[in-house]
């Protein structure tokens, strides 16, 4: 059973609005200068700490995704293969349409260099052979595909292949791939790739110097990735990641009518996320959130077992809560044992449930065991006394007979 702690602690942020390296100075949240007007059918802007949702168009509207697919497909390589795995080019993979490596049958190379001509070339044969090696099959990755995707929480994402060329049944969302592309961007493998501008291909019939196809890195300053995409179906779909200080922000734009436009397009909502918000990190992992009492007079510190970062809108004066709920642990009680909760809210609503932790291992007092064990013999001594002052307490009964 939880207990509630006697005291809260409110804290009042105040996010400042800054100037210089952020831009100009921005609006408060509530006055005019709200969110940008997109030419584009669908949109979520999502900061990359928090995963805050900050701007939406349409966010669980399906669509066909393209080349952004591959975002999918290099994490889930990355997890299950290392980078110096040697893989053979299949007969399917050199027939696959659109942009290539131009890989030929029995082509060998490592999955980091298919990583790389997936990624920056967007090569549609890299992707097949990456998905055959890991999946057996095209259907067999698509399938370890769908399954990441659902642990990651997008829900409304069915893939069929790994490349993105075109299938009714292949659909997703800009929500769901705003999860996706946060989630891999987690990798420092996936990021480092997707940040690479050019890489010097060596293939078995064609060299050359891959040039990352997304333009943005060049573009758009503090630009770190993620991944482009185009058919005809689809028209421009794009993840875009960048960061500005201590700020880092992705954003996925779906259906964009040019390539022009959806750099345009993507550059208005970043610089829009940017002057707007600023994440803010309310308490730190390992931090002492309270005292916990023990049997026998002893104590523990409740420790904070993560960080709690949360997106303010700048110019708001927010009101923090953090509300400590204790567990009654019981001795022995190890460290890292968990002892409690700590509930951070914003405004009234709940943000973020993070469990609490001993800082030290604690036994049981050496007297209680000494006392119990002293006890023992005094209790045992007892028994025959008891019973021969039973027997002294029963009444003398006498045999009666009748005359």
């Amino acid at each position: 059973m939880r207990i509630a702690v006697r005291w809260m602690t409110i804290l009042a942020l105040v996010i400042w609005v800054w100037s210089g390296s952020r831009g100009s100075v921005p609006a408060r949240a509530d006055q005019a200068d709200g969110p940008p007007d997109l030419a584009v059918r669908s949109a979520v802007l999502m900061d990359m700490k928090t995963g805050q949702v900050l701007y939406a168009k349409n966010p669980d509207e399906p669509h066909y995704p393209a080349s952004i697919t591959k975002i999918l497909t290099a994490i889930v390589a990355l997890e299950r293969g290392q980078l110096n795995d040697r893989i053979t080019t299949s007969r399917l993979a050199t027939l696959q349409d659109g942009n290539r490596i131009y890989l030929v049958e029995g082509e060998e190379h490592s999955l980091e260099e298919l990583l790389y001509g997936m990624m920056l070339n967007s090569g549609n044969d890299a992707a097949v052979a990456i998905a055959e090696h890991y999946g057996g099959s095209v259907a067999g990755f698509a399938a370890m595909m769908n399954a990441t995707a659902k642990e990651i929480g997008a829900l409304h994402t069915h893939f069929t292949n790994p490349n993105g060329l075109h299938d009714p049944n292949h659909v997703t969302t800009a929500y769901d791939m705003c999860l996706i592309g946060r989630y891999a961007m987690q990798n420092p493998i996936f990021r480092q790739i997707v940040a690479t501008k050019t890489y010097p291909w060596h293939g078995k019939e064609w060299e050359s110097e891959l040039v990352n196809i997304n333009r943005m890195l060049w573009t758009y300053p503090g630009a770190t990735g993620i991944k482009t995409g185009y058919t005809d179906q689809a028209q421009q779909t794009m993840v875009v990641s960048a960061t500005r200080g201590n700020e880092s922000l992705i954003a996925t734009l779906m259906d964009i009518p040019g390539q022009e436009a959806m750099r345009e397009e993507a550059s208005k909502l970043l610089d829009w996320g940017f002057q707007h918000f600023a994440t803010q990190r309310l308490a730190s992992a390992g931090e002492a959130a309270e005292t916990v009492q023990l049997p026998g007079h002893q104590t523990a510190n409740a420790l904070l077992s993560r960080s709690v970062w949360y997106t303010f809108a700048q110019g708001t004066a927010p009101q923090v809560t953090r509300n400590i709920e204790l567990d009654k642990p019981k001795l022995p009680l190890q460290k890292g044992a968990v002892v409690g909760q700590a509930v951070f809210s914003v405004d009234g609503r709940t943000i973020a449930t993070v469990p609490l932790v001993s800082d030290r291992a604690v036994n049981p007092p050496p007297w209680s065991w000494r006392w119990l064990l002293g006890a023992v013999p005094g209790v045992l001594l007892m028994i025959p006394l008891w019973r021969i002052r039973s027997r002294q307490r029963k009444p003398l009964t006498r045999p009666y007979h009748h005359l």
